[in-house]
């Protein structure tokens, strides 16, 4: 059983998809990324770039978040994440249905306000998603959007993340037995903590 576990909608139970295509985000996880982001989530957007249930996105949105995004390809998982977001009182969200790859590159284009993206997607020991942490660099890379300050991976731990990304460096990295967090910050934002 999936829940909130902090901010105004703390303890709300969320739905998952009964699925091994889908891997929930531990709390353990979950509580480490937002003490990291505590101080930047607040009147930021916050972008999902695999939404899933939603999970990570509504926990944003729970600590004081401005907007969500969602990016889901999966019917199902949408039909979920729609309907744990429904529960959500006097929020500002949106669901994209559609390829994170098409979606994200138009999205990241018109987004006007500070913005932090979160990208969880299968890991890369799935069928058919060897390449899927070399796409999601490659869509960084492309980031030019002064806008989208942070990006925080959510992914394999054995998997060796690169130190800079197009505009951003890493900062900080966390192990959680098979899954890491790896936070990217603009390159110019790493320069003045040095």
């Amino acid at each position: 059983m999936l829940r909130v576990i902090g901010g105004k909608f703390r303890g709300m139970r969320l739905e998952m998809l009964d699925s091994p295509l889908t891997r929930p985000t531990k709390a353990i996880l979950k509580e480490s990324l937002f003490n990291v982001l505590q101080n930047k989530i607040d009147d930021c957007v916050f972008i999902e770039g695999f939404g899933g249930s939603g999970s990570v996105g509504i926990e944003a949105l729970s600590r004081g978040s401005k907007k969500a995004y969602f990016i889901e390809s999966n019917p199902d998982s949408l039909a979920i994440l729609k309907k744990n977001l429904s529960k959500l009182k006097e929020c500002e969200f949106e669901t994209i249905f559609g390829d994170s790859f098409e979606c994200l590159p138009r999205l990241i284009k018109q987004i006007q306000t500070l913005s932090i993206l979160y990208l969880d997607p299968p890991f890369c020991i799935r069928k058919n998603m060897q390449d899927i942490y070399m796409r999601c660099f490659a869509l960084v890379e492309k980031i030019t959007n002064p806008q989208i300050t942070f990006v925080v991976f959510e992914h394999l731990s054995s998997y060796e993340m690169p130190k800079i990304i197009g505009n951003f460096c890493i900062i900080k990295q966390k192990k959680f037995g098979k899954s890491s967090l790896s936070y990217y910050m603009k390159e110019e934002e790493c320069q003045k903590k040095k």
